[in-house]
């Protein structure tokens, strides 16, 4: 081979080499995405047992949503009195907040959070995330129960400030969402229901982490 066909093939090389790494810059591997999921619905769901196991089989960090309640919301909360807009609002805020925030190297950069999200317009604030850190992939896991079930277990459960009084005025102001939709008419396709009125727990997540999977694998 001559100096001239070498230079020329080493040059073809060089263009190849170049192509492929800027076709990988562009498209970051599904193992370089930070996945955020929150695990959402009505008080008494099941949020805080689902988002725990779903955190230990995936080896994501947990975070439990209610610690970025301010004082005065768990109070309210803790009387049986709803909140407003106006009281979830810096709540919120703190939670996406949190999700743009570089985690301890200590822990895993994923997370998944327990927040409520009753409403839409919770669940777009949320979803800011995503728009301000482009490596984010945030979805949601809404559980799904009759009010009647969820009145119960809130009235059987202990130690939690979030009481039976509260689950009916959460559905009074509950905004389901609807993945089967595309977003244009109003749909939520990042929002995976699972219902669990009449499951067990096991049950629960098991289905939880198996479609969680189904959705990572997809991305």
């Amino acid at each position: 081979m001559t100096v001239q066909s070498t230079d020329a093939a080493l040059d073809g090389q060089h263009l190849g080499d170049h192509k492929q790494n800027t076709m990988a810059a562009n498209k970051k591997p599904k193992s370089e995405h930070r996945w955020i999921w929150f695990v959402t619905g009505p008080t008494a769901c099941g949020k805080t047992t689902v988002a725990k196991a779903l955190a230990e089989n995936l080896n994501f960090t947990y975070v439990e949503g209610d610690d970025y309640h301010p004082k005065a919301n768990v109070e309210k909360m803790s009387r049986g009195e709803p909140l407003t807009d106006a009281d979830r609002a810096g709540w919120l805020q703190a939670l996406a907040e949190h999700e743009t925030a570089k985690p301890p190297t200590s822990s895993s950069p994923h997370l998944v959070i327990t927040c409520s999200a009753l409403k839409r317009h919770y669940r777009d604030i949320l979803r800011l995330g995503s728009e301000h850190a482009g490596d984010l992939r945030i979805r949601f896991i809404f559980l799904q129960a009759p009010e009647e079930v969820l009145m119960q277990r809130a009235h059987n459960r202990k130690g939690h400030f979030a009481k039976e009084n509260l689950v009916h005025s959460q559905f009074q102001i509950l905004e389901m969402p609807d993945p089967e939709k595309p977003e244009k008419e109003g749909g939520e396709p990042d929002v995976v229901v699972v219902k669990v009125g009449e499951k067990g727990v096991e049950e629960v997540e098991r289905e939880v982490l198996e479609r969680v999977r189904g959705v990572m694998g997809r991305e």
